[in-house]
């Protein structure tokens, strides 16, 4: 398998994460907060995106460099450490909320994926290979995380960014093109 396809199947990975991603809002309107149905979405979008995010730098490699390998990495690490929180609430209920390691915890997946997100939306938009609406909606998604009104619905915008990214690379509508490879003979 090459790596190209390795890509294409890990973007329709975040395609999937993403609508797994946003099938948190309307379970959390629904059922409420920290609900089971919402819990069994936001652990397993997780996995999802901690093994597909890669893709999301792999897609724009040589416009991102080095930088775009580290947002990918926080943002894996995150979604890592988010699941488990979202383990521990399936696991032991309310429970896991409480103590000074759930708390840190918390803070470092928090900050992590958020300075993850912020690097590779400002790489993205710099980069060009995906079209711009992709970086609105990782800046909605922000928006929405830190505005009180709308915080019900930032799994939604944060899912809605995942799939719009991991439908481009899946189908290949990137602005990516091809390295040019040239050659000389003599003559």
């Amino acid at each position: 398998m090459t790596l190209e396809r390795v890509v294409k199947w890990l973007g329709f990975l975040c395609l999937a994460a993403g609508i797994v991603r946003m099938g948190m809002t309307p379970s959390s309107l629904i059922w409420g907060d920290d609900s089971t149905p919402e819990v069994i979405c936001g652990f397993t979008a997780c996995i999802m995106m901690a093994i597909s995010s890669i893709a999301l730098y792999m897609a724009q490699s040589r416009e991102t460099g080095v930088l775009g390998f580290v947002a990918a990495l926080l943002l894996m690490t995150g979604n890592l450490l988010v699941a488990s929180n979202f383990y521990g609430l399936f696991a032991y209920g309310f429970y896991a909320k409480e103590g000074a390691f759930a708390s840190v915890m918390g803070g470092v997946s928090g900050m992590g994926m958020l300075l993850g997100t912020i690097i590779l939306a400002i790489l993205t938009f710099r980069a060009k290979v995906f079209p711009r609406w992709t970086v609105i909606l990782m800046v909605i998604m922000l928006v929405s995380f830190g505005l009180p009104w709308l915080d019900k619905w930032f799994a939604f915008f944060w899912g809605l960014s995942y799939a719009g990214m991991g439908f481009l690379i899946w189908t290949g509508k990137t602005n990516n093109k091809p390295a040019v490879i040239t050659t000389t003979h003599a003559v």
